[in-house]
């Protein structure tokens, strides 16, 4: 085996026994990040759509729990209410049978705002909810892979959304 062969023989080893390991390793950690946050966000959003409100300690736990995997996350909560307007016709200045409807949406700065004047949040029942988060920082799989990359592989490998519509049935 001459010179070249060996080195190329070396460089392959090193690969084979210390990155493709730490590779496989630092995925799994992802996964197990993506399925622990999953399962949270899962929890918070079926409590709020069972309880039709979301308290500051709730979400306070919620953070406390997923920044327990080491990442930092965005989380960015959709409230839509629905809403029932009449038809007017505008000509004749009167107010015809029909009714529209939709949907108003509220986002996580009202709801943020109003656990700073130390309420809580309260949804309508029919309302729906979406909660969706993402990582902020690069994981260690993200680390490798962009180095291995150059750079040219995406920031967020975790992504959680959930949601669905409030219930309210504690009454």
């Amino acid at each position: 085996m001459d010179a070249f062969g060996k080195v190329a023989a070396i460089f392959a080893g090193v690969i084979l026994l210390f990155i493709a390991p730490l590779i496989y390793m630092a995925q799994k950690q992802d996964s197990i990040s993506q399925l622990y946050v999953t399962q949270e966000t899962i929890r918070l959003t079926d409590n709020i759509r069972m309880s039709g409100v979301l308290t500051q300690n709730m979400f306070n736990d919620y953070i406390k729990r997923i920044d327990k995997t080491g990442n930092l996350y965005a989380v960015e909560i959709l409230h839509a209410h629905k809403r029932v307007a009449p038809v007017y016709d505008e000509i004749t200045d009167t107010v015809l049978e029909n009714v529209n409807s939709y949907f108003y949406n509220t986002y996580e700065e009202e709801i943020y705002q109003a656990f700073d004047e130390g309420k809580d949040y309260y949804f309508a029942q029919g309302d729906y909810i979406s909660i969706k988060v993402e990582n902020r920082n690069k994981t260690m799989a993200g680390r490798v892979t962009s180095y291995l990359s150059r750079g040219n592989s995406s920031d967020v490998s975790i992504m959680v959304t959930y949601g669905g519509m409030i219930r309210d049935e504690t009454e």
